[in-house]
């Protein structure tokens, strides 16, 4: 039996139930993001109610599907994470986990824009197991110097971990095959940094922008504290509140922008999997996030 739209509940129960399960209180921030909640968990809600018509098909002519699903899965519970802790107050967490959302969802959209036989999953699991194997090597070059206990502690569980990595990789390549793919032992190119990623999908002034931002503040350099610095030593109590008031409403932009990179990727899912019944719903939230990403751009301009 074909699911329907009219299995997608309203607003007001899918923003009901985003609170219930993150145990939020609704209060009057949390009730300005409401369409932002709704349309987070709406998207999720269109691609799977129209996968579940498609599963048979999918399973025949583009088995990766169920793989690349679990990865947007991944990308829906970062930015739930990010909305849960800039609506509680946590905004600089909620940053950080906007940059998750934003690098997580360009890593899909590469993959996706491949062809059914392409190599950029590939690369993207070779990647993988290339960095795991060589922190493994550099782990146990590290432990010579230990005394023989601890060396003997810290090789052991190196050794554990790269047998596993081993045997997973196998699996992993066994499976690549199955699905027609090229082997990470075949692969030919490597998987390109986060910047060329960006710019493969046309997306560098993204990067150039709101990933750079983000990035400041994953690694916490120096930016705040000398822009605290240089407002705390001027003694201006008014500019203190100003300089409070746009860090929050930054957070809040970067929070969007995570919002509209995750129904991007859900978009980019549904084209590639011919989701169509889904893609109605996914642009119209996509266009209104967009619209209200204007909107707090343009109040963090004229605040300036």
């Amino acid at each position: 039996m074909k699911l329907s739209k009219t299995h997608i509940p309203d607003k007001n129960t899918l923003c009901s139930e985003f609170l219930q399960r993150h145990s939020i209180l609704p209060t009057p921030i949390v009730q300005r993001e409401l369409s932002v909640i709704y349309w987070v968990v709406r998207t999720k809600l269109e691609v799977d109610h129209d996968l579940v018509n498609r599963v048979d098909t999918l399973n025949q002519a583009d088995p990766v599907w169920a793989l690349l699903r679990s990865m947007l899965d991944r990308i829906f519970e970062y930015i739930e994470g990010a909305i849960c802790a800039y609506v509680t107050g946590s905004t600089a967490a909620s940053e950080i986990i906007s940059r998750t959302t934003i690098e997580s969802a360009v890593n899909l959209l590469f993959i996706l824009v491949d062809s059914r036989d392409g190599s950029h999953l590939t690369q993207y699991l070779s990647h993988y197991f290339s960095n795991e194997e060589k922190e493994i090597d550099r782990w146990l070059n590290l432990v010579d110097s230990l005394d023989s206990d601890a060396k003997r502690v810290h090789q052991l569980k190196a050794i554990q971990k790269k047998t596993t990595l081993i045997s997973l990789k196998k699996y992993i390549d066994q499976a690549l095959a199955e699905f027609k793919l090229p082997t990470t032992e075949q692969a030919v190119k490597k998987w390109p940094n986060i910047a060329e990623r960006f710019k493969l999908l046309g997306l560098e002034l993204d990067y150039r922008t709101v990933y750079a931002a983000l990035c400041s503040q994953t690694h916490n350099d120096a930016e705040d504290l000398l822009n605290y610095f240089v407002v705390v030593s001027l003694g201006n109590r008014d500019l203190l509140d100003k300089v409070g008031l746009e860090t929050v409403n930054f957070s809040r932009l970067m929070m969007y922008m995570g919002v509209e990179y995750y129904i991007s990727a859900a978009g980019g899912y549904a084209v590639r999997f011919e989701l169509n019944d889904a893609l109605d719903g996914i642009s119209q939230g996509r266009n209104i996030i967009l619209k209200e990403l204007e909107k707090i751009a343009n109040e963090l301009d004229s605040a300036t």
